[in-house]
C-alpha cells in the first residue's frame, strides 16, 4: 500500500467511483438506489488523508501548523462551492415556487455557513425518502467534512502529546467505537439526525484515520485481492442498499469496511489496473466540482418544470450526463487554479479574510433573499362556494381568497387527534391509548392505524357524536395496522413491532364493537397489480386474523400525489387546475381491489370515499373553498370535516350492525 500523503491513482479511481455512485442514484439508474453510499466513500477517503497528512507533519515538525491546514482547507473547498451556492441561490429565486422559496433560501443561508446537515437534521429531513429534496441537500456532507476537519487536527494534537503510537491509536479508535454506537442507537431511533449530524457519522473518518496510523500491508497477490474485494463491495453495497435501508446504523459498515479494504488492497494486480485508466482518473479530479453541480441542475430543472411533474428517466440521465462537462469547467476555471497556487503564493491572512468576507457577503445576500420572500402572495381575489364533500368534484380552477386551510397554514392543518398528543410520532413505542365519544356508551368503536387514521379522525369524531357511541384511538405516525406477515413483525422501525403488539393487547381487552382500520398505501406502480393484490389480500386476512373477534371496517386510502398541491397552487393562483393530478396514477387500484374482495366475501366492510376526492379523471387540490391536502398524501383537517355526511352516509350502517351485535 502506498503512503496517504502522495498521489495515489486507486484514491483518484475511488473518487471517481464514489461520485458515480451518488450521480446515477440522484438520476434514478433502476438497481442503484444505494448509490447514496459513495458519499461514505469520501468520508473514509478524507479521514485516511488528512490523517495521513497531519501525521507526517507531526512526525517531520512534531507540530501542526494549523492556519496552514486550514487554509489549505478552504483554497481546496470554498471556491467552488461557494460560487455553485451562489448560482444555486439566484436559480432558486426564479424558478422555486413563491411559497417554497423562502425555505430553500434558509436552506443556502445554512450552506454557505457550512452548517446544511445541522439544519436538515434538526428539521427532521429524511434524506433517503423526501419527496421534495432541497437543491442544496447535498451540501450536507460537506457541512459533516468542515466540522470534522475544524475538530479532527486539534484531536490529533492533544493525542500526539503522549508521544506514542498506540495512544494516538488508542484515542482515534475510541472515537471511531463511540461514533458507530451513537449511530447505531439513533438511527432507529431518529434516522434523520443519525444521518446527516456529524457525531454519529465521525466513526467514517476514524475508519480511514485508523487505516492511515497502521503501517501499510506488502504487496502481494493476497493484497490484490483483498483490492478488488473492496471495491466490488463498494459496488455490491450500492446495489444491495435501497432508500428503506435502515441508514447509517448498521448498515453503513458494509462500504465503509469495502472501501477500507480497497485502499489497504493497492497492489499490483489489484484494482487500481481499472482505477487508474485515464477516463476514471478524470472523473476523480473533477469529482468534487460534480458532485457540486449535479444535484441543483436535477432540482432546478424539477422546479422549473412543476414538481407535480415528475422529470422522465431519460431526462435525468441526460441531466447527469450534462453535469460532467459542467463540472469540467468548474474544476478549470474555479477549483483548480485556487488549490493549485502557480507563482507568488497568497498571503495566509489574506486567504483567511477573503474566504470570511465571501461567506458573510453570501450569508447575507441569502438573508436578505429570505426575507424578501418571506410574505408572497397566497390567494387570488376570488371568492369560491363552499361545495367540499360533493361527489365527483370538478376542483375550483383558482386559489380562492376564502381558502380553508390558507396555503401556508396547510401544513399545520392537522386536526385534534394530533394537537392532543393522541397521535404518536414514529419513534414513540409506548401505546398512547384516547377516549372521544360518549364515555357510557354501550358501543365502542376503535381507530386503529397510522397518520392517515389521524387524518380521518375529524370527520370521525363528528359520526360518533352523531350516534352516542365511544370512540377509542390507537394511532402512530408510521406503523400501519395492516401488514405482511412478514413486515409486521420485522420493521427499519423496531418501536412498531413494540406499539402494535401493545395495540392488540388494549384491542384484545376493550372488545370494542367495530374497529376501523385506516392507513397510507401509496400506489407502487413497479409492482406487478395482480401479484401485489395477491399479496395484500393475504395481509389484510392475516392482520384481520390478530385482531379480536369484532366487526373490522377498513377505510380506502386517500390519493397519494406527486407533490404537495400547495407549492404548485402558490406558483399558479389564476390556474389551479394545473395542479390536478390524474386519478389513474394517485389511487392504489390493486390494494383496493384486495379490499372489496375481502369486503364481498364479508371478511370485512369497506369505505371508500374516493369519489369525494376525484372526479372520473382528476383529483383536484382544491375544492370549493377547502385546501384538500396539506402535503401530498395527508388530508387537511379542515376537509377531512367536510367528509362527515359521506362518511356517516357509509359507516353508520355498519356501526348500527355491530351496535346489535351483527
Amino acid at each position: 500500500m502506498g503512503s496517504a500523503t502522495g498521489f495515489r491513482t486507486d484514491i483518484q479511481g475511488l473518487r471517481a467511483v464514489a461520485v458515480a455512485l451518488v450521480v446515477l442514484a440522484h438520476v434514478g439508474v433502476p438497481g442503484l438506489e444505494g448509490g447514496f453510499i459513495g458519499v461514505d466513500v469520501f468520508f473514509v477517503l478524507s479521514g485516511y488523508l488528512i490523517t495521513g497528512q497531519l501525521v507526517d507533519e507531526l512526525n517531520a515538525r512534531g507540530r501542526v501548523r494549523l492556519t496552514d491546514f486550514y487554509v489549505r482547507r478552504i483554497r481546496r473547498i470554498l471556491p467552488a462551492a461557494l460560487v455553485v451556492a451562489a448560482l444555486t441561490t439566484i436559480g432558486c429565486l426564479f424558478l422555486v415556487a413563491p411559497l417554497r422559496r423562502e425555505t430553500t433560501l434558509l436552506d443556502a443561508l445554512a450552506t454557505v455557513l457550512f452548517v446544511p446537515n445541522l439544519r436538515f437534521g434538526a428539521e427532521g429531513v429524511d434524506y433517503l425518502a423526501e419527496s421534495i429534496p432541497s437543491p442544496f441537500q447535498h451540501y450536507w456532507s460537506l457541512g459533516v467534512e468542515e466540522q470534522f476537519y475544524l475538530v479532527w487536527p486539534l484531536l490529533l494534537i492533544l493525542l500526539a502529546l503522549a508521544r506514542r503510537r498506540i495512544v494516538l491509536i488508542a484515542g482515534v479508535g475510541a472515537v471511531a467505537l463511540a461514533s458507530f454506537a451513537a449511530s447505531v442507537a439513533t438511527t432507529p431511533v431518529d434516522p434523520s439526525l443519525a444521518f446527516f449530524l456529524p457525531h454519529t457519522r465521525a466513526w467514517e473518518f476514524a475508519a480511514g484515520a485508523l487505516l492511515a496510523l497502521f503501517p501499510a500491508l506488502p504487496a502481494s497477490a493476497g493484497t490484490a485481492v483483498l483490492g478488488w474485494l473492496g471495491a466490488g463491495g463498494i459496488v455490491a453495497t450500492a446495489v444491495l442498499l435501497s432508500p428503506e435501508t435502515a441508514y447509517p446504523g448498521w448498515a453503513a459498515l458494509a462500504p465503509v469496511a469495502a472501501t477500507c479494504a480497497a485502499l489497504a488492497g493497492d497492489a499490483p494486480g489489484g484494482p487500481r489496473v481499472v482505477l487508474g485508466l485515464r477516463p476514471v482518473q478524470w472523473i476523480g479530479a473533477v469529482s468534487f466540482s460534480l458532485y457540486l453541480v449535479h444535484w441543483p441542475l436535477l432540482r432546478l430543472t424539477q422546479e422549473a418544470v412543476g414538481l407535480q411533474t415528475p422529470l422522465p428517466l431519460a431526462v435525468t440521465i441526460a441531466l447527469g450526463v450534462l453535469a460532467v462537462p459542467l463540472a469540467g469547467v468548474l474544476h478549470r476555471t474555479v477549483e483548480r487554479p485556487f488549490r493549485v497556487r502557480r507563482g507568488v503564493p497568497t498571503p495566509r491572512r489574506r486567504t483567511l479574510l477573503a474566504a470570511l468576507a465571501t461567506t458573510l457577503l453570501l450569508a447575507g445576500s441569502a438573508t436578505g433573499a429570505a426575507a424578501a420572500s418571506a410574505d408572497p402572495r397566497l390567494a387570488t381575489d376570488r371568492v369560491a362556494a363552499d361545495t367540499a364533500g360533493e361527489e365527483l368534484p370538478d376542483g375550483t380552477t383558482f386559489v380562492p381568497s376564502n381558502l380553508a386551510p390558507t396555503l401556508d397554514r396547510a401544513a399545520r392543518d392537522v386536526g385534534d387527534l394530533q394537537l392532543d398528543g393522541c397521535q404518536q410520532q414514529k419513534n414513540e413505542p409506548e401505546l398512547v391509548v384516547c377516549e372521544y365519544g360518549d364515555p357510557d356508551a354501550a358501543t365502542t368503536v376503535a381507530l386503529f392505524g397510522d397518520s392517515h387514521a389521524g387524518r380521518w379522525f375529524p370527520a370521525l369524531h363528528e359520526v360518533v357524536d352523531r350516534h352516542g357511541v365511544r370512540l377509542i384511538t390507537l394511532v402512530k405516525s408510521g406503523c400501519r395496522s395492516v401488514d405482511s406477515e412478514v413486515a409486521w413483525s420485522s420493521t427499519k422501525n423496531p418501536s412498531c413491532t413494540q406499539w402494535r403488539e401493545a395495540a392488540l393487547a388494549e384491542l384484545v381487552a376493550e372488545q370494542p364493537a367495530l374497529i376501523l382500520l385506516a392507513n397510507h398505501l401509496p400506489p407502487m406502480p413497479e409492482r406487478n397489480p395482480r401479484i401485489l393484490q395477491e399479496r395484500w389480500q393475504e395481509a389484510l386476512s392475516s392482520s384481520i386474523e390478530r385482531l379480536p373477534s369484532a366487526r373490522v371496517a377498513v377505510v380506502t386510502d386517500t390519493p397519494q400525489l406527486t407533490a404537495p398541491p400547495r407549492y404548485c397552487l402558490s406558483a399558479n393562483l389564476s390556474a389551479a387546475d394545473r395542479c390536478a393530478e390524474s386519478r389513474d396514477e394517485v389511487l392504489n387500484a390493486p390494494i383496493a381491489a384486495a379490499e372489496q374482495a375481502l369486503a364481498s366475501a364479508g371478511d370485512l366492510a369497506r369505505i371508500d370515499l374516493t369519489d369525494r376526492f376525484c372526479n372520473e379523471s382528476t383529483c383536484p387540490a382544491v375544492i370549493g373553498s377547502t385546501l384538500v391536502y396539506s402535503d401530498d398524501h395527508h388530508v387537511t383537517a379542515t376537509f377531512s370535516r367536510s367528509l362527515a355526511d359521506a362518511l356517516d352516509d357509509q359507516l353508520g350502517p355498519v356501526l348500527a350492525a355491530a351496535s346489535l351485535g351483527g
